[in-house]
């Protein structure tokens, strides 16, 4: 396979990138710049940029034409958030460096993982490179690459330049997430149902399923005999999440549609008893405002307590109805209000309503 060479210091990969990043009007685009211009110093063949909910780190889009074949994408997501692994974006997260290797988080074992051996080692690839772009307000997103066989190992160099990349392009992530949700507007589409057997190939769809799905580009795979059944990535996430052993037989997540906006997915283990070999079920449906406040609170940063005075000011209570809700004192409050504008640039009451947050969620 065809790369890039040559070694590029930290700093200046992460200059270029973040210069690239701030130029992007979609969170699409963000990740296709941020390759281009990675890719000459952390020389992957292949790279796959995630977005993932800041709360539990489900996935919710993302670029994946530099990634694995589709074909491959129902099992690494279910390795991903059903069965586990090393080099999870869940064990990154507690990290202070949000970065992992696979051949060094097994202890250059790499057939422990199960990523490695079901479709790492059969497409070709030596090892694989994370890296979680998050800021002091959460984990927005990451980059998984890949190194071919072929390909020299990653080295402690390129180590260091994933790293110096989290906080920054997390920072411009998140930013994204909130102009999404901003030109989001309301679908006028029934929901849709998804009935996935065991291998999460769909026994079953409704017609409306397409009117969600249509949107999001699925690539086709012509060597695949259900090409034309692929689903997105974050539909196959929460169906995997479902199936874990620890989980309660429910799952709710989310997805963003470049038509539809902010997209709910709720997920539904079914067991063995249905003679149609269905296992799990996916309503997709538009998301509710509710939901859209949550990622706004956690893209500005605010507190849970900060969420809460938020909420009651939004449908429109005093400082004294807030003081007595809540069980705060109204000086309290006003603390609370404080912050809050100061975290999202707003100066009284009337903007946060008419401002921000009447762009985003009312």
């Amino acid at each position: 396979m065809k790369r890039n060479g040559g070694d590029v210091r930290a700093d200046r990969v992460t200059d270029a990138a973040l210069r690239a990043a701030r130029s992007a009007r979609t969170v699409e685009e963000f990740f296709e710049k941020v390759k281009r211009v990675t890719r000459p110093a952390l020389r992957f063949d292949i790279c796959a940029g995630v977005t993932v909910d800041p709360q539990t780190l489900m996935n919710t889009g993302g670029d994946y034409r530099d990634a694995l074949p589709p074909s491959m994408m129902p099992r690494m997501l279910d390795i991903e958030y059903r069965e586990g692994d090393a080099n999870d974006l869940s064990d990154l997260a507690t990290r202070t460096t949000p970065v992992g290797l696979l051949s060094r988080e097994t202890g250059g074992c790499l057939e422990r993982s199960p990523r490695y051996r079901d479709i790492m080692r059969p497409l070709g690839f030596r090892d694989e490179l994370r890296v979680l772009l998050r800021d002091r307000h959460g984990a927005w997103g990451a980059l998984i690459m890949g190194r071919a066989q072929d390909a020299p190992p990653f080295a402690p160099s390129d180590l260091a330049v994933a790293a110096s990349l989290a906080q920054p392009l997390g920072s411009v992530l998140r930013r994204l997430h909130l102009t999404r949700l901003a030109e989001a507007g309301a679908s006028a589409a029934a929901p849709g149902l998804v009935l996935l057997d065991e291998e999460y190939r769909v026994v079953h769809r409704t017609p409306t399923v397409d009117m969600w799905f249509d949107d999001l580009g699925r690539p086709a795979d012509a060597a695949a005999p259900f090409a034309d059944e692929r689903l997105p990535p974050a539909v196959y996430a929460v169906a995997a999440a479902v199936q874990a052993s620890d989980a309660p037989g429910t799952h709710t997540s989310w997805m963003h549609s470049r038509t539809h906006g902010r997209v709910r997915l709720n997920a539904w283990c079914l067991g063995r008893s249905d003679t149609t070999g269905a296992r799990t079920a996916v309503v997709v449906e538009q998301a509710g405002s509710g939901e859209h406040f949550g990622l706004i609170a956690a893209a500005y940063g605010l507190t849970p307590r900060e969420r809460d005075v938020t909420g009651l000011v939004l449908r429109g209570h005093s400082t004294a109805d807030i003081a007595r809700r809540a069980g705060l004192s109204p000086h309290t409050v006003q603390d609370h209000l404080k912050s809050v504008f100061d975290k999202t640039g707003l100066h009284s009451r009337r903007e946060l309503v008419a401002g921000v947050f009447a762009r985003h969620y009312l």
